[in-house]
């Protein structure tokens, strides 16, 4: 139960926190938006790791391997908020939640073999956002389904980034501790986004805007401690959970910010969620 309770905290605050820095990189721009986030996540996490402590057996190669990942994961979420500035919620996180699917293909170049649940999972991703990216609403501009189009091809850059990261960091997680890692790319997030904005008076504090990525950046590290807290009693319960925040997502741009897919991009977004929640399946099995 706490497994569950866990990835649906992750999948909760994920899927809120998405759609929260959709509308702040309309209005302030990626980079700013990633720079409130990057700083209220960073005030979020740095008493989790404070907690956690500093892992005793900790490696040069393991500090290398969390700036590699941190790095990333600042570039993906880059990539996420330029997308989610010009192109449809539900068309970005369908394809941004295939991370999963990347890591696996990344794992499988690097000689790791995968079975046919696994390779179902992989498939079905790879249809369900062909399907998403092609798809077009009745009611769609031309300009619209141009923007669509091109945040389809950035959220899938995002995905290429986010699925390499979590390759790199999936192992050096289980030695220093998740909190490091995702305290690491919050850190760089400040680092590399909100000290060079603020140096040169470029970040933006338009509101409603900075309030959105600032709760943007407060659930997205808190969904990932609640997914820490149901991981301990069952990872794989838990990560198919989580998963689900690209359904959450899809259905706040529904009903709130009245976003209208087509049915072939629906019945794509459909495939990818089943397609990540097998993946999850099978890494659990």
């Amino acid at each position: 139960m706490i497994a569950v309770i866990g990835g649906g905290i992750a999948a909760c605050c994920w899927g809120v926190s998405t759609v929260l820095a959709g509308r702040s990189s309309r209005q302030i721009g990626p980079a700013s938006t990633l720079a409130w986030v990057g700083i209220a996540g960073a005030v979020v996490i740095t008493p989790v790791v404070v907690w956690y402590g500093i892992p005793s057996a900790i490696t040069w190669e393991d500090i290398l391997l969390v700036v590699i990942g941190s790095c990333g994961s600042v570039l993906g979420l880059r990539l996420t908020y330029a997308a989610l500035a010009k192109g449809k919620v539900g068309v970005v996180v369908a394809i941004t939640s295939t991370e999963g699917a990347i890591a696996t293909l990344v794992a499988f170049a690097f000689g790791e073999a995968f079975g046919l649940l696994t390779a179902a999972g992989v498939l079905m991703a790879t249809v369900g956002v062909a399907a998403i990216g092609l798809g077009r609403h009745v009611d769609d501009s031309h300009e619209m389904v141009r923007d669509n189009r091109s945040a389809a091809l950035t959220a899938g850059a995002a995905a290429l980034v986010f699925g390499s990261c979590m390759y790199v960091s999936g192992d050096v997680a289980q030695r220093v501790g998740p909190p490091w890692v995702v305290f690491g790319s919050r850190f760089l997030g400040v680092l590399t986004m909100a000290v060079p904005l603020l140096i040169r008076r470029q970040l933006q504090v338009a509101r409603p805007a900075l309030y959105f990525a600032c709760m943007a950046g407060v659930l997205e590290s808190s969904g990932f401690i609640g997914f820490l807290w149901g991981a301990g009693q069952g990872i794989g319960v838990a990560a198919v959970v989580a998963t689900q925040y690209a359904t959450i997502a899809t259905l706040i741009s529904w009903f709130i910010l009245r976003e209208r897919l087509s049915r072939l991009q629906i019945g794509g977004l459909v495939t990818v969620i089943c397609g990540v929640v097998l993946l999850s399946v099978a890494s659990a099995v």
